[in-house]
């Protein structure tokens, strides 16, 4: 993966990143407002990237929108809300065709800039405010989305870690906001906020494709050219968590059908650590992949879990396992799971272990390269954690880490939390 992105401040505060590859016959333009996770503004965020693509000044009804990228070659447009750290991110994306593969006489990536900045600064509006339709049609469904996680056992059970783990701290927020929240949004207030979020957040613009750095940069800074007052952009001081002297345990009952156990660890590292690498590796060893430890002693050697594996969260410096047991396997479950992390911790370890977690990390990293997605993400994150390292530099890192390195970085993870989701049926009196 040779190519990375070089970097532009225009006048405005807009970060303009560039990526010229020929791998690809489209090109990804991505727009990305930094906002911090706060109470106030977690579920206005939520909806407003929703109500932004239901219409523009341009094309005012959703079916206009939509007819219009489709004429585009099929055009793409997208608009999620994201969670990095204690980071609240408005993400829109525009994939356009590469003019080059084309027969007539297009200029789809001045287009596909056009669109991007319609959908962000030049909504529809009524008096002045969002149109009521649109806003009340995105507030019931954002609704059913979050009443609908608890749907998805494995991803409440994460949700509740979370909450638990990181009570009274902005990360334990989820990234769709809060029920309680949504009817207090009107058309008005939506508005009032999105006019402040675009004029002050900070504002990074991706593009990756078979484009000229100076051509994007010319066309940025024309169809871009609004005033904007924006933050400074701050990056967070660290992986800082204070873990309690003894772990959490919370066991909650529902109608399930199996025990979701999510153990929440704190590592203290994250990317911009000199110890990533080896927590990488840590964790590959541990439970990334099937040849782990957790796959093979939780799930294979003592059947005690349908499937377990561990992750890392390289913003915050958290790692999660999760596994799915039967009910009354809950003690055993965590007293061998934590087992595993011991072996880590105390460097028991074998050679395999170790260059199966270094390819299988390897062919990760190398696989961004074949999507233009895993790159803009790759540098989100490294934007938010003030990191400048390429794919490729992490690489190299991994490549020269070793047993002494993997052993002290297991050493910093400490469990935190255990949260357990179990039937109701023979729980009573437990």
């Amino acid at each position: 993966m040779d190519e990375w992105f070089t970097t532009d401040e225009l006048p405005n505060g807009i970060d303009l990143h560039v990526m010229q590859t020929s791998k690809f016959k489209s090109n990804a333009i991505t727009a990305v407002f930094y906002s911090d996770l706060t109470e106030d503004t977690v579920t206005p965020n939520a909806i407003l990237p929703e109500v932004l693509t239901r219409g523009t000044r341009r094309w005012p009804r959703t079916a206009e929108l939509m007819q219009n990228l489709d004429s585009l070659y099929g055009t793409g447009l997208s608009a999620v809300v994201g969670k990095m750290g204690e980071k609240h991110l408005l993400i829109f994306s525009v994939d356009v065709a590469n003019d080059a593969y084309l027969s007539a006489n297009e200029d789809l990536l001045s287009e596909g800039f056009a669109i991007l900045r319609d959908v962000v600064f030049d909504p529809v509006l009524e008096g002045g405010a969002f149109r009521q339709d649109y806003v009340e049609q995105e507030k019931t469904n954002l609704r059913r989305r979050i009443e609908s996680i608890i749907d998805n056992k494995l991803a409440y059970a994460f949700r509740r870690c979370n909450e638990e783990m990181f009570r009274g701290e902005p990360y334990a927020m989820h990234r769709l906001g809060r029920v309680e929240d949504i009817d207090g949004i009107g058309p008005e207030s939506l508005r009032l906020w999105h006019r402040q979020a675009v004029t002050q957040l900070p504002l990074d613009i991706f593009v990756v494709g078979d484009v000229a750095r100076e051509h994007v940069l010319e066309l940025v800074g024309e169809v871009f050219d609004m005033k904007r007052d924006p933050m400074p952009f701050e990056v967070p001081a660290g992986a800082q968590h204070r873990v309690p002297a003894q772990p959490r345990s919370v066991v909650e009952t529902m109608d399930v059908n199996q025990g979701n156990l999510v153990m929440g660890y704190s590592t203290g590292i994250n990317i911009a650590d000199l110890d990533y690498p080896a927590l990488l590796m840590a964790n590959g060893i541990y439970g990334a992949y099937t040849h782990s430890k957790l796959f093979q002693n939780v799930r294979e050697g003592e059947s005690l879990a349908y499937s377990v594996y561990s992750g890392i969260d390289q913003n915050k410096g958290v790692m999660h396992v999760w596994a799915g047991i039967a009910p009354d396997a809950m003690d055993r479950a965590v007293e061998i799971i934590e087992a595993q992390l011991d072996d880590v911790r105390s460097g028991r370890i074998s050679d395999d272990e170790v260059e199966k977690t270094r390819r299988a990390i390897a062919r990760d990293i190398r696989m961004m390269g074949d999507s233009p997605v895993a790159q803009i993400d790759y540098a989100i994150v490294s934007r938010i954690n003030g990191v400048q390292e390429t794919p490729d530099e992490l690489l190299r890192r991994i490549e020269s880490v070793s047993l002494d390195d993997v052993v002290r970085a297991a050493n910093r993870i400490q469990l935190d939390t255990i949260y357990f989701l179990r039937d109701e049926e023979d729980n009573v009196g437990a």
